[in-house]
Order: C-alpha cells, then sequence, then structure tokens
C-alpha cells in the first residue's frame, strides 16, 4: 500500500481534480487507508467536516455504496457550519455554555421586523408587517456578514462616509448603529446568540481546543475552499494537526505565475489562493488526493476552462498562453478540452427548459446513467419539471416548491383572502377551488353545487361586501337550483360565516391570537364528511411546512405589537413567499435538479448547467436596502464580487464534468439577454484558439437538441387555418321563437344565435366586475318605470328632484358604492333635467303615456310552422290622433336611422308592428306614428331625442314609421322561412360593415384563423 495520508509533514494539503467524483474518492481512499476491511469498525475514529449538509449526507452515501452489501460503519461526518457543542467533535457537556443556543431564523426575523416597525413610525412612515418582515430578511443577512468577519464598530461609517451619503443612506446607517446597540442586548435578554456568530464562537473554541490538545484521532477537512474566515482557522488548524489533512476542491495548482498572481475576488481561485498563501508554501505543494490522477482528457478539461475564466488583468497575452498550451500538448489541444462540452442555446425560456428536459430524459435511457441539472433559477427549474411531467417523471429539485404553490400553502392563503374581502367572487372560487376545501361536507359534492352557484349567480357585478349578500344570490331569480343542491350551499355558507367570524378585519389582536383563528378556521373549512379538517389539511402536501409558519407566528411573534388581519395577512404572505417545501415521494432516483450551493461535490454522469446568463448565473449584485458596496468595503466586509468568485468555482467545477451541456436562452420576456460572462470567455477562448467555425462545431451537442424541442410540440403539418363554421342543425332543432333585441344578433351574427340558442352555450360574465353601463342603464330604466308610473295624468312641480331621488335608490340597489354616487348623482340629475323639459314640452302637445314597461309576444304563422317573436317595450306614448309612438331609452350610443332602415337594428320597429296587432300587448293596441330612441347619457345636455321614422329632410330618407314597422316584419317573415331551410347555414358575422370585434362567440367561431386568412374575408354587405 502507498505512504498514510498522514506520513507527510504538515501542512498536509490536497487537491482532487474537478472531473473526479469528489466525495467518492474520498470514501474509496479512506477505506484503503483504514484497511475497513481487516478493521470494520476503523472509520468511526475518523471525523469529517464537509461544507454543506446535503454533501455530508451523500459523502455518507458514498462510504455505504463502497462497502457494498452489509452494514457500513461510517465515519463522523459534521457540516463545517453547522457543529454543535453537543455532538462530536466536542465531547457531549464539556464545552457547555461554550455558546448560548442560535436564535432561530423566524424568531431574529420577527424580532427585527420590531425595530423597522419602530423605526418607520419614528418617521411617520407606514410599511406594514409584511414589509417589516421583507426588510428584515437582508437585515438579518447584513448581521450575519458582521459577525462572519466578526466586525462590530459601524461608527468607522460615521466618521468616512456619512457626510457623503444620500439621505436614505445616512438614514440606515443611524439605524444600523442602533441596531447594533440594541440587537446585543436583546439577544442576552433572550439568552440567544446569531446563528453565525455562534458558529464563529464555536469554530473559534474547536480551534483553540485542538491547538491546545490536538485529537487523537483522524480529522478531515473536504471540499471547502476557506471563504468563510471561521471555516478558514478550522482548516488551517486541522492542516497541521497529526493526523489531519485539508482537501480542496478543484484548486488550479498548475496556473501559470502570471495568471496566479492577479487573481481577484471574482475568480473562482481566490477564496483557496488566500488560504494556501496563509502558510507560505507554492501553490504546487498541494497534493493531488492518492489514486485520483487526471487522465488527459480531464487535465484539457480543466485547463481549457481556467483559461477561460483567467483573470481580466492577465488577459493581454491570452493569444501567447493559446499558441504555448499548443506547442506543449498539441495543435487539437482545445478541441480534446472541448469533447464532452456543448452550448445549446435556446430561443426564449420555454424552449431552455424543454430542451433541459430532453436532456435528463435522454439519460433514463442508458441503465444506471445518473443526471443533475444545476441552475439558481426557480422559475427555470419549475419549468423543467413542468416539461418532465410530459414523460411521466418527477424530479428530485432540492429547492423545492414554494410553499405558497401547495394545497396547505395555498389553501391558508385563499383562507386569508376571503376573510379580508369576503364579498369578493374571486377569492370565494379560489377557496371553494382548493382541493382542500370541504366544509363538513362530502368534497364531489361541495365542488359540483359551488360551481354551479358561482357559474349561474356569482358572475357579473359582485354581489356584495360580505357573505350575507352572497347568500342572497340564493334567491330563485338569481339561480336554478334542486333543493338538495341549496340546502348543501346554504350549509357551506353556515359552516363559512361560523368558521371565520373570529376574523374580523376591524380587532387588533398579536399575532399569535390571529394564527390561531386561522389555523382553527382552516380546519374547520377543510372538514369533510370522511376525514377530520386538521388530517386533511396538515397531513397533505405542503401540510407540515404550513403547519410549520403557524407554530412560529404562534410561538415567537411577541415581540410584534398588535396589528389588524390586513396587517396580519402581509405577514403570512411574506413567510409563505419564503418558505420551501421539497418533493416527498416519487421521485426519479438518477435525475436531481439542484442549486450551485447544494450541486457542490455532487457527481453525476451528465451535468446540465442552465440559465448560464448575466443577471441569473451569475446573479446581479442586487440592491442591498441597508449598505451600499462603497459601504461594505469602508466596514472591510468583502466586495460584493466575492458572490461572483464563489459562484464561479462553483460553474468551473461543474463544467469540468465527463459530459457537460451549457444551455442559455437568447431572449426572456421577449427582451434579449447577455450571455453570462463564463460562457462569453469561454467562447472567446476557444474562438481565438481554434476559428469561430471550428469552435462553433466543437461547441455544438452531438444532437440537435433545440429543432427536437422545437419540434416536440409540433402537429407533423404545416399551419392549416379552421375553415369558416358553416353548421346546418336540423330545422326541428332551430329555435321557433326569439325576442326583438335578439333578431338583431340573429341579423348581423347568426351563428351567436346557433351557440346561444342551438348549443346552449351561454356567455359567462367575468367575476367581481365593476359597476357598469349596464348597471347604470338597468338603475336609469327602474327608476324611469317607478317615477312615470305615478305620472301617468299629471307631472308634479317638482318631477325632477323626486326622479334623481327615485334614481339614487336604483343606483343604491344596482350596486353602487356611496364614493361611486358622488359621479352618478350628478350625472342622472342632468339626464333628469332634460328629461322633465321633454316630458312637459309633450304633453303641451297633447302626447300621453299609454304604456311603460309591457311585455308581449307575438304568433307569425310560417310555412315550417308557427314561430314566435317577443319582447318588452320601455314605453308606448299615445297622440291626439290614437297613433303611437314606440320609445326607447337608451344611456349609450343608440342606431342611427339609416341602419334601422336598412333592417340591421329592427327593434323599434318590429316593436311597432307588434303593437299593431290586437292583444299582443296588453291593452294596447294601434298604428305606430314615430320610432324614438330617447338619449339619457347625462352629460353637458343631459338627453337627446334621436328621431327613426319618416325624415325627409336627411339622407338618406327614411320611410314613416307605419312603413318600416311593415317592412320590418316582411324581412322577419322571410328571414325566418330562410332559416326554416336546413340548407341554409348560421354564418358568423357575414357582413363587414356589422362586424363586432368582441363577439361572444368568436374564439368557438375560430374566427382569429381563418378571417384574415387569403379568400377567408368577409361576404358583404347582404340584407
Amino acid at each position: 500500500m502507498s505512504e498514510s495520508l498522514f506520513d507527510t509533514p504538515a501542512p498536509r494539503l490536497f487537491t482532487l481534480p474537478p472531473q473526479a467524483d469528489f466525495l467518492r474518492s474520498i470514501a474509496r481512499r479512506l477505506r484503503l487507508e483504514f484497511n475497513v476491511e481487516t478493521h470494520p469498525d476503523a472509520l468511526t475514529r475518523v471525523l469529517i467536516l464537509t461544507p454543506t449538509r446535503r454533501a455530508a449526507k451523500a459523502l455518507g452515501d458514498a462510504f455505504a455504496e463502497e462497502a457494498g452489501t452489509g452494514v457500513a460503519l461510517l465515519p463522523m461526518i459534521r457540516p463545517l457550519g453547522d457543529i454543535d457543542v453537543d455532538d462530536p467533535p466536542f465531547e457531549p457537556g464539556e464545552l457547555a455554555g461554550i455558546a448560548p443556543p442560535a436564535v432561530s431564523a423566524s424568531r431574529r426575523r420577527f424580532e427585527l421586523a420590531r425595530l423597522i416597525l419602530a423605526k418607520e413610525a419614528a418617521l411617520g412612515r407606514e410599511i406594514g408587517i409584511g414589509g417589516a418582515l421583507a426588510l428584515a430578511e437582508p437585515l438579518g443577512a447584513l448581521l450575519d456578514d458582521l459577525a462572519t468577519e466578526d466586525v462590530t464598530d459601524l461608527s468607522v461609517l460615521d466618521e468616512a462616509l456619512k457626510e457623503h451619503l444620500p439621505a436614505d443612506r445616512r438614514e440606515a446607517v443611524e439605524f444600523l448603529n442602533i441596531v447594533g446597540t440594541i440587537w446585543p442586548m436583546r439577544l442576552k435578554e433572550l439568552g440567544l446568540v446569531d446563528s453565525a456568530a455562534r458558529r464563529s464562537i464555536v469554530l473559534g473554541a474547536l480551534v483553540e481546543r485542538w491547538d491546545r490538545q490536538p485529537p487523537s484521532h483522524p480529522v478531515l477537512v473536504v471540499g471547502s475552499t476557506g471563504s468563510i474566515p471561521a471555516a478558514r482557522d478550522v482548516m488551517r488548524c486541522v492542516a497541521q494537526l497529526p493526523q489531519g489533512a485539508v482537501v480542496l476542491p478543484g484548486f488550479d495548482w498548475d496556473a501559470d505565475d502570471k495568471a496566479w498572481e492577479h487573481i481577484d475576488d471574482s475568480h473562482p481561485q481566490w477564496a483557496m489562493k488566500a488560504f494556501v498563501s496563509d502558510f507560505g508554501i507554492h501553490r504546487k505543494q498541494v497534493r493531488q488526493w492518492p489514486g485520483s490522477a487526471e487522465d488527459a482528457p480531464a487535465r484539457a478539461r480543466r485547463r481549457v476552462i481556467a483559461e477561460s475564466l483567467r483573470p481580466a488583468k492577465a488577459t493581454d497575452d491570452w493569444l501567447d498562453r493559446v499558441e504555448q498550451l499548443k506547442q506543449q500538448y498539441g495543435e487539437d489541444y482545445f478541441a480534446r478540452g472541448l469533447d464532452g462540452l456543448s452550448l445549446v442555446e435556446a430561443p426564449d425560456l420555454l424552449a431552455e427548459a424543454r430542451i433541459c428536459a430532453l436532456l435528463l430524459r435522454e439519460t433514463l435511457d442508458t441503465p444506471g446513467k445518473t443526471a443533475i441539472l444545476v441552475t439558481p433559477d426557480r422559475g427555470l427549474a419549475r419549468r423543467v419539471a413542468a416539461e418532465m411531467d410530459r414523460f411521466g417523471v418527477r424530479l428530485d429539485d432540492s429547492g423545492g416548491a414554494a410553499l405558497s404553490e401547495t394545497h396547505a400553502g395555498a389553501f391558508l392563503l385563499r383562507l386569508l383572502d376571503v376573510a379580508e374581502d369576503p364579498g369578493s367572487v374571486v377569492a370565494l372560487s379560489a377557496l371553494w377551488g382548493s382541493p382542500l376545501f370541504a366544509a363538513g361536507l362530502e368534497r364531489g359534492l361541495v365542488h359540483g353545487v359551488l360551481g354551479k352557484f358561482e357559474a349561474e349567480a356569482l358572475r357579473g357585478v359582485r354581489p356584495g361586501r360580505d357573505l350575507a349578500a352572497v347568500r342572497a344570490r340564493l334567491d330563485g331569480k338569481y339561480v336554478d337550483l334542486f333543493d338538495d343542491d341549496r340546502a348543501a350551499i346554504e350549509a357551506i355558507l353556515t359552516q363559512m360565516q361560523a368558521a371565520m367570524a373570529p376574523l374580523e378585519p376591524d380587532e387588533q389582536l398579536p399575532a399569535a391570537v390571529w394564527a390561531e383563528r386561522h389555523a382553527r378556521a382552516a380546519e374547520a373549512l377543510a372538514s369533510s364528511a370522511e376525514r377530520e379538517g386538521a388530517v386533511r389539511l396538515w397531513a397533505g402536501e405542503g401540510g407540515d411546512a404550513a403547519a410549520g409558519v403557524l407554530r412560529e407566528l404562534l410561538g415567537e411573534t411577541e415581540s410584534l405589537p398588535p396589528m389588524r388581519l390586513f396587517e396580519y395577512a402581509g405577514a403570512f404572505r411574506e413567510l409563505v413567499r419564503a418558505r420551501r417545501v421539497p418533493p416527498r415521494l416519487g421521485v426519479h432516483p438518477r435525475l436531481q435538479v439542484l442549486g450551485p450551493l447544494e450541486a457542490r461535490l455532487i457527481g453525476a454522469d451528465r451535468i446540465v448547467l442552465a440559465g448560464l446568463n448575466e443577471g441569473v448565473w451569475p446573479a446581479g449584485l442586487g440592491v442591498d436596502p441597508w449598505l451600499s458596496a462603497g459601504m461594505r468595503k469602508v466596514l472591510e466586509l468583502g466586495a460584493p464580487e466575492r458572490r461572483h468568485g464563489l459562484a464561479a468555482h462553483d460553474f468551473a467545477q461543474l463544467a469540468c464534468g465527463a459530459e457537460v451541456f451549457l444551455t442559455r436562452a437568447t431572449k426572456a420576456d421577449g427582451a434579449p439577454t447577455v450571455a453570462s460572462r463564463w460562457v462569453w470567455r469561454l467562447k472567446t477562448l476557444v474562438e481565438g484558439a481554434m476559428g469561430r467555425d471550428a469552435a462553433g462545431e466543437a461547441l455544438e451537442p452531438a444532437e440537435p437538441y433545440a429543432a427536437i424541442a422545437r419540434d416536440l410540440n409540433a402537429p407533423g403539418l404545416g399551419p392549416k387555418p379552421a375553415p369558416k363554421p358553416e353548421p346546418r342543425p336540423r330545422v326541428s332543432a332551430r329555435p321557433r321563437g326569439l325576442s326583438i333585441t335578439e333578431i338583431r344578433t340573429w341579423v348581423r351574427d347568426p351563428y351567436s344565435i346557433y351557440a346561444r340558442r342551438i348549443l346552449g352555450i351561454n356567455r359567462l360574465d367575468p367575476a367581481d366586475m365593476p359597476i357598469g353601463a349596464r348597471e347604470r342603464g338597468t338603475a336609469l330604466h327602474d327608476a324611469l318605470e317607478e317615477a312615470f308610473a305615478d305620472w301617468l295624468e299629471v307631472l308634479p312641480e317638482d318631477a325632477e328632484a323626486q326622479l334623481v331621488e327615485v334614481s339614487r335608490r336604483h343606483l343604491v340597489k344596482a350596486g353602487f358604492a356611496p364614493e361611486e354616487l358622488v359621479v352618478e348623482l350628478p350625472r342622472f340629475a342632468r339626464a333628469a333635467r332634460w328629461l322633465i323639459a321633454w316630458e312637459r314640452v309633450r304633453r303641451a302637445e297633447g302626447i300621453t303615456i299609454a304604456k311603460l314597461e309591457v311585455r308581449g309576444s307575438l304568433v307569425l304563422n310560417q310555412a315550417g310552422g308557427d314561430w314566435v317573436l317577443s319582447g318588452r317595450s320601455d314605453r308606448f306614448d299615445r297622440r291626439a290622433d290614437g297613433r303611437l309612438d314606440v320609445i326607447d331609452y337608451k344611456t349609450g350610443t343608440a342606431a342611427k336611422p339609416k341602419v334601422v332602415a336598412a333592417g340591421f337594428d329592427p327593434q323599434l320597429p318590429l316593436t311597432a308592428a307588434m303593437a299593431r296587432v290586437p292583444g299582443v300587448f296588453e291593452g294596447l293596441n294601434g298604428e305606430p306614428a314615430g320610432l324614438y330612441y330617447v338619449r339619457l347619457p347625462g352629460n353637458a345636455e343631459g338627453g337627446e331625442e334621436a328621431q327613426i321614422h319618416s325624415m325627409p329632410q336627411k339622407k338618406p330618407v327614411t320611410p314613416p314609421a307605419d312603413e318600416m314597422a311593415a317592412k320590418a316584419l316582411e324581412d322577419l317573415r322571410e328571414w325566418i322561412d330562410r332559416f326554416d331551410r336546413e340548407t341554409e347555414p348560421y354564418l358568423s358575422q357575414p357582413r363587414a360593415q356589422y362586424v363586432n370585434d368582441y363577439g361572444d362567440y368568436d374564439h368557438l367561431a375560430r374566427r382569429g384563423e381563418w378571417a384574415s386568412a387569403p379568400g377567408g374575408g368577409d361576404e358583404g354587405g347582404e340584407t
């Protein structure tokens, strides 16, 4: 066997090349080192410190796999940043009290939010609990940075920068000084300490102990770069222990002197360079881990990646460096280095996700082959997971899903939405649609009856402001329900009112009280006929994480001031937004989605590095609400570019894998993107070394993944526009009657009549529509009907004032809020003023009101059978000669006389035709004298009379009212006969001059496909 790891003099520094399976190489060598075949328990004396928990778990798995079948006795494996004094390497109780317990992340966030709220209140500003929690997160991160770098004195900012800072930054400095004083006092009061400070204390004590009394057992630090000062001190100590060693990941021991000299914070090697330099040794004294020698292709890849990330100040001789490598290793050195590395550029984010999914899915075709997708872009990770669903594969995503996207998290959020605005149909529909909502009944029944209730009774203008207004919509005029359905909805609404009664919006309560009421209401509404609500809610998807958020609010928020419901809801949304929920079961064992941090030291046969655009990977520096980049440098917190250096190290390590795909989208949200600096540098280097064409070929993947992804959803045929719909239902299925207002639609758009009356498809209004023209018009018609019913004989002197008051009542009934009446009542007052004046003139001419809001129907004896024309008229007036005026009120625009005369808006003429037949309108008949639209828009003029009949003074000339009535009825009879032929189709808007761009059934008719296609235009002006 080769010499022992610990036979060489200290410091013992090793490195593993990037393409090596880092953790498996560690496990394999240590098993040999301690001869576990002969001494199975030898490894139990070894302590291994890893950089992350995931790396610790993966290393344990590697030891177990190397052991094969049977029981594997593992070494002690601890994450370097999370060592507890109650676990080895501390003996239990030996250093008790070395550091107080760490304050939980949630407790610290609530405590800092309280300080932020106090600060904003002192400045006379209101940001709410949610805003304070959002600011508390970066403030906590800043406290961690200060503790990590052991910065305790912030007064240097006052001396160096304060007078040069803008007002907001000076304000931040003052607040940070307060936090620097108050926060340690508060932690002392709680008997706690910040986790980063505790880590530094614990690791510092560990270093002191090992310096004083080296451990008798082997200790290794593997995979850490030493970017955290306390961790770097441990690594320095371990490297000099009698049985200690440090294994650096991907240390560039053979870099040239010029590149090494100019390494800065943004370079992948900066942390390891600083660590090695502390020992005063040359980088070539860092040895390769035994058994991890690189083969030629791996060395070429590592060198190509290292050269592409060469420090900017050392790139002036880049071409000379390229030539040196070619002379030393051969002209094809760069081609060999790129073998197995591919770049795939997608046109957009969705295409990139599909390409990544293809790369992962292809891996599964080879038995035992593994793959990881690495990206910091959570949106891209979710898209890839969605694309993998088409293959029936669920991904193991280390980032998990946001709690708000799980059933439990979404249900709790929707419950708060309803509590804040119980009259909102959108909020109610979202809550009712949750699979967790049952309200004590069977879930299938609840879903069915509530869906019908919402579609038939709650669409359009919102019912009101509370659940009582929603319950009022059970009135039969809104919805047609069976008795059992009505009883179920009554029970659901009763359960909701009882469960949500404690969530009173105007109360001011502690967050813990709100959380308890929130949880109880959620459990009550999640209960079903089969299972208790607590079981359904907390045991389901995201239930444990949701319960964790509520536990934090129940137990750790005593520092927050009392709040109203909307403030609690804002705080809850902020907490749920930040909480991630990992997948539970059903993930594929050979595929993983990892963030760059989680991917450290994790190996796979295929590696996909995705989202390689500037601002994504590496991430943008962002805006720190507390410290600017200059302020951080004054405090010696390190430049923000250090994060880019750590990210560059992750990229460099992963890009050296045997089979690597780099992916990026050239556009995001329709805007061009900029390739990651690492991709840009790689392309620049290899194009300089190989030429543009050769470099493009070298980086081109073996398979055209972008084209495959593009064709994945392709139908296999070229685009073919849908034909014009020409439905010809049997005559017996065609309607045998329409209303007067439907005749206009039938003439202009027969397809709409087909869809509504034959297919039975009715348009659904959007939910929570704002009060608008339709409600205003209904209120006006109802007000005029009520007022003029009392004024048939005599018009009172104060008719205008009475009409305004009646209008006010009907506006309120229609749902207009007090603040909206401020606009609507003056409009109605102007309309009333004009209308009363118009009415007085007509009465002076001997014209009286004959009927108001009268309904009637006319049976037409057609060749195809009886056909019924029905309708309602706003008003009939009787002239002195006995003839009738047909009057229709309009709050909006009215049809032009020529359009009415041409038969394209026959409402008034058909109403007049019906009035000529005795018995159609009860107690009313006579020859028509006039056809009028009375417009009441409430503008400056107030109103306008639009005369439709007999206008010889205008062109085109319109006929007298009786002729227009007779012609309209004759046209209707012809139209009926035409559609009583089975060969007559119901066309979609066949007349170009009357096309409605917002037709209710245009999507069903697929007008967007054929109307603009060659030869697919409208037919023209057929009448």
